[in-house]
């Protein structure tokens, strides 16, 4: 048996939490550069306001109708999100976070959780809600996807009270009946029209479809959430794998023309890309920094540059990376070019012990301007021990007054004066990850 924990309406909940004023009151929450909405309260869904709609589109509707705005504040809701699935992982031992607001627990290796199901996932919403205040809906089934369906079930209909468990083959039957096959996990919109062309119109309908005549129509996945919705297990729990392929970019407010400005907008982004490469304690030894004029401007030019760096020994020290993407830059900047985004892509990634030191080394340190007493090893130990200092520090005093990492490379600027920065007009403090911008009660 799997459990599907989703967070309701989570980045709008995560806004809500420290403004007990919202209670009740329509939220939307905005793309990067304020462009789009992708999160709506319960109280915006209702009163019609799409996802993905362009926010321009929609403001004046928003002031009419008292809609409070958000700019997307991520610092917010990854630690949020962070809380969210540390309480799970006190509730059941097996846990598999799926996205930032959404966790599968494997409970048949769990006895307390199979003594009573329906018990037990009424437990596990009222004490993420209670520890965390984000409300939650619950799905259990036999499968990942029959999860996934229980918990589309505990979201729609309200006799579920948010918690819903598919053991029961008269309820599964039902279940399956009354629910669209494009609301299914991993029936996109394009799988939909062609399941309906062939007269599949509901979960059910497929469910009873033969898996091979599903795999020659659509594949090998699709026929696996076919065999799932009939109980056969296809999608075990997975461990977190690290990732091969590192990627930071990030459109701007405005356009940049000036060099200097861009070369702070990629090491800011070296610098992030180099943080996500330490979490999961691995190297790359390849980075590529790349810009790009807008591909939508009628009047202009599209330019794209981009140029890469071979570290020969494998890196995650910040500083060397910078000075590298900065080499890179250097060479193949353009003049003359509106640049509307900017960002770099690590390569070549692998786990920290499984480099082998170059006989060279040094002599690379002192071209890159980071030589030090010592052999290549002892230099190697010293770099991660200051970049282990700078983690530690950014882990512990989180982001200054000006949303910018406690501790930051000079190459990045100061963020109140980069003029590269998106647009986040009404960007939410930084209430849990900054103790500048705690609440204050007078």
């Amino acid at each position: 048996m799997y459990a599907l924990i989703d967070c309701n309406s989570f980045y709008a909940n995560c806004e809500k939490l420290f403004r007990p004023d919202l209670k009740d009151k329509p939220v939307v929450v905005l793309s990067n550069n304020d462009g789009c909405v992708v999160a709506r309260s319960p109280e915006a869904k209702l009163l019609g306001i799409k996802m993905g709609v362009p926010y321009f589109q929609v403001k004046d509707f928003c002031v009419q109708n008292n809609v409070t705005v958000f700019s997307s504040n991520y610092t917010l809701y990854a630690d949020i999100s962070q809380r969210v699935m540390m309480t799970l992982e006190t509730l059941c031992p097996t846990v598999e976070v799926y996205s930032v607001d959404e966790a599968f627990l494997y409970l048949a290796d769990y006895p307390v959780a199979m003594q009573d199901l329906s018990a037990y996932g009424h437990k596990l919403k009222a004490i993420v809600e209670m520890h965390t205040g984000i409300p939650v809906g619950v799905g259990i089934g036999t499968t990942k996807t029959m999860a996934k369906l229980a918990n589309h079930a505990a979201k729609t209909y309200p006799a579920t009270k948010g918690v819903c468990v598919l053991e029961n083959i008269r309820w599964i039957r039902r279940i399956m009946q009354i629910t669209d096959v494009g609301e299914l996990w991993g029936v996109g919109r394009r799988y939909k029209v062609r399941l309906n062309q062939m007269g599949i119109h509901t979960v059910y309908q497929l469910a009873i479809c033969e898996p091979g005549k599903i795999r020659q129509h659509f594949g090998v996945v699709l026929e696996r959430t076919c065999l799932e919705l009939n109980g056969q297990s296809c999608l075990g729990i997975e461990s977190i794998a690290p990732k091969k392929q590192i990627i930071s970019s990030r459109s701007f407010s405005e356009r940049i023309t000036d060099q200097q400005a861009l070369s702070e907008s990629i090491c800011a982004h070296v610098a992030n890309a180099a943080s996500k490469l330490r979490q999961q304690d691995s190297v790359c030894a390849y980075i590529t920094v790349f810009a790009k004029s807008s591909p939508h401007k009628q009047n202009e030019r599209y330019v794209l540059i981009s140029g890469d760096y071979h570290f020969i020994t494998p890196t995650s020290d910040t500083r060397v990376m910078v000075t590298a993407a900065r080499a890179v830059l250097k060479v193949i900047y353009k003049e003359k070019v509106r640049y509307a985004k900017a960002g770099v892509m690590l390569l070549g990634i692998c786990q920290h012990d499984e480099v082998q030191l170059d006989l060279f080394a040094e002599d690379q340190d002192k071209r890159d301007g980071n030589s030090q007493n010592g052999s290549a090893k002892q230099s190697a130990e010293k770099r991660g021990e200051v970049t282990a200092i700078m983690d530690a520090l950014n882990k512990k005093y989180g982001q200054n007054s000006n949303q910018q990492a406690a501790v930051f490379i000079a190459s990045e600027g100061i963020k109140d004066k980069q003029s590269w920065q998106m647009s986040r007009d009404m960007l939410s403090p930084c209430y849990t990850t900054n103790i500048n911008q705690l609440p204050k009660v007078h």
